[in-house]
């Protein structure tokens, strides 16, 4: 069995490889996409915003449909919608049509947070003792294909004069990821595990704790400091610390080198220490802090090699949100209803993931300074620190 658990955090980091890879693409291509398309800064950003306003709606449903149709169903479904649509977003590429890669970039969004409360069902059934290893392993490892599509877009995009190739090779990925998925759900059923039977669902039967509450806000506000800065950080590079476009691609990839070969310790760091859970939420919502307050003193420069320190210590922070902050959040409800669970922090989540590109666009157009937008991961990575103090003040009443 455990030779089967690893054989399915395998084919799991490949189910994302595909999503990861994909998502990315436009902040790799930012100036090309934003040239080609003639697009105003706020205009490139709602790519990433149209990505997660469908799931403020859908994510209660869709993780209810999951507690009751099973992480099987979900990891078919899902991996299957997210193939067909990068295929609409290669299309739009195509044709040249931005409305239909914001069309196809809507339906990703549903398709991969869908996917990803799926997965995580699916393993937690599993090895619910071994949370902090296997989401550390299956968040942050393929971060590795977004670190290749920070370098490799742009090089193909240089090599070819189009942003086709690009997009082309993400659809092959996409393509990759739903086999993955196929097989992964064959040695599920081949090899079933004790509670396999899926029960009825009732969201009026869900119960809210203020440790859940508390959690869900933590991964929020980290999540919001984390992926909206890299949605825009080949061109924060460029812009702020004098990077080229290749040059400041190559770089970007460090974070995320960082998280996929560090997610291992802080995972097995999360699953040995589950007593000293309330301080390892503290630490990893400390480094967040950490890494936007060197990006922000720091001066600019033609280029700023300190700058790439920062990339270091955030890659860090997102392998302890993977290791650390999502397995305390599944610890605080049943596995019965995670991905419900999972569909509530959604919907909290999707909200800042679309409102936070449009208001860094807004404050880029109106300052036109990348040092300005970082003030707003600075405030949400703050948010989150205060937010952890919380957790750590519920487990001191609980022992007493």
């Amino acid at each position: 069995m455990l030779y089967i658990n690893k054989v399915l955090i395998f084919l799991a980091i490949m189910i994302m490889v595909g999503n990861n890879y994909a998502f990315d693409i436009p902040q790799a291509l930012e100036v090309p996409i934003e040239r080609s398309f003639h697009l105003t800064q706020t205009q490139f950003n709602l790519m990433y915003s149209v990505f997660a306003i469908p799931n403020i709606g859908l994510s209660i449903g869709g993780g209810m449909m999951i507690d009751q149709m099973g992480g099987r169903w979900g990891i078919f479904t899902f991996s299957f919608m997210l193939a067909l649509s990068q295929l609409l977003i290669v299309s739009g590429g195509c044709y040249h049509s931005y409305y239909m890669m914001l069309v196809g970039r809507a339906i990703f969004g549903i398709a991969s947070d869908m996917l990803h409360i799926a997965v995580f069902k699916l393993i937690a059934k599993r090895m619910p003792d071994q949370l902090g290893t296997s989401m550390g392993l299956i968040l942050t490892l393929p971060e590795l294909a977004a670190a290749l599509n920070s370098y490799l877009s742009p090089v193909l995009f240089q090599e070819t004069h189009s942003i086709k190739v690009p997009l082309l090779f993400g659809l092959s990925l996409c393509v990759l990821s739903f086999f993955c998925a196929l097989i992964m759900i064959f040695i599920d059923i081949k090899n079933k595990c004790d509670g396999d039977e899926e029960e009825e669902i009732l969201i009026t039967e869900f119960q809210f704790n203020r440790r859940f509450v508390y959690m869900v806000l933590i991964c929020t506000f980290i999540l919001g400091a984390y992926v909206p800065f890299l949605d825009n950080a080949n061109k924060f590079y460029q812009e702020r610390f004098g990077f080229t476009s290749t040059n400041s691609g190559l770089v970007i990839t460090i974070c995320y080198i960082v998280a996929a070969f560090s997610s291992p310790i802080v995972g097995k760091i999360s699953d040995t220490f589950k007593h000293k859970q309330s301080q390892l939420i503290i630490g990893a919502t400390l480094i967040f802090l950490l890494s936007h307050g060197l990006l922000f003193m720091l001066g600019g420069g033609h280029p700023n090699y300190y700058s790439i320190i920062a990339l270091f210590t955030l890659g860090l922070g997102y392998s302890c949100y993977s290791a650390i902050l999502i397995p305390a959040l599944q610890q605080t409800v049943t596995e019965q209803y995670l991905a419900t669970a999972l569909g509530i922090m959604g919907v909290v989540e999707n909200i800042i993931m679309a409102v936070i590109p449009m208001i860094s666009g807004y404050i880029y157009s109106m300052k036109h300074s990348m040092k300005d937008v970082d003030l707003i991961y600075i405030i949400l990575s703050t948010c989150g620190v205060l937010m952890s103090f919380q957790i750590a003040q519920i487990q001191k009443q609980k022992l007493k």
